[in-house]
């Protein structure tokens, strides 16, 4: 299933790219045509600068700095290419070379504008993770804690108890049938309730002496 997810989001991807190749093929081919009819002297190279903000829906740098210079290529060509005009030589230069300098200013700013924008990105998820990871260690911490206090709880509860008997081992130097029975069961009891902690499959919480939080082992649903 995970397979035929990526084999998806691939196909998908590489629509997207493909279109996203066509449209600023074609828009580059549309202003060079009205480059190449427009007499010298007119900055129609400016226009281009529009391929390269489209070329930024791709996420690979790559492919906007490929666009520039593409781009480029064509204002050279469309000075070329163009009709004369009455315009002087340094006019037209200036204005060709214009043209170029849009195109690479827009593309390496909006380059790096984006790249800083994918850092403060990252920089987002990280801290996200780091408050996620802090708060799974906290809520890890809790559990740990409020085991701990159930086991206290357990083993303070049986160590009460064992004072009776400790009384009568003092007392007559030994214990009755009834007696140790009684311990028997005692211990026996204990085990379970530590057992019964060591393998409870969900953590429930309940409030224990003193306004503490223990682990509901007694109840499992």
């Amino acid at each position: 299933m995970k397979n035929n997810n990526d084999l998806i989001n691939a196909a998908f991807i590489d629509n997207t790219t493909g279109k996203l190749y066509f449209t600023c093929s074609c828009l580059a081919i549309v202003i060079l045509t009205i480059d190449l009819v427009t007499p010298l002297g007119i900055a129609a190279g400016v226009a281009y600068v529009a391929v390269v903000l489209v070329s930024l829906k791709s996420p690979e740098n790559r492919f906007t700095l490929i666009t520039a210079t593409a781009c480029t290529v064509f204002v050279l060509l469309g000075y070329w290419g163009s009709p004369l005009s009455d315009a002087l030589k340094y006019q037209v230069v200036a204005n060709r070379a214009l043209s170029i300098f849009a195109i690479w200013v827009t593309a390496i700013l909006a380059l790096k504008q984006r790249n800083k924008d994918h850092q403060l990105h990252q920089q987002h998820l990280q801290i996200l993770q780091s408050l996620r990871d802090a708060e799974i260690q906290n809520e890890k911490l809790k559990v740990l804690k409020s085991t701990m206090l159930t086991v206290q709880h357990i083993t303070g509860n049986f160590l009460n108890n064992l004072q009776y008997f400790q009384l009568e081992i003092e007392r007559n130097q030994t214990l009755s049938a009834d007696s140790s029975s009684k311990l028997n069961e005692l211990i026996e009891d204990t085990a379970n309730r530590l057992n019964q902690l060591g393998n409870i499959k969900e953590i429930r919480e309940k409030k224990m002496a003193g306004n503490m939080t223990g682990i509901d082992y007694e109840n499992p649903q």
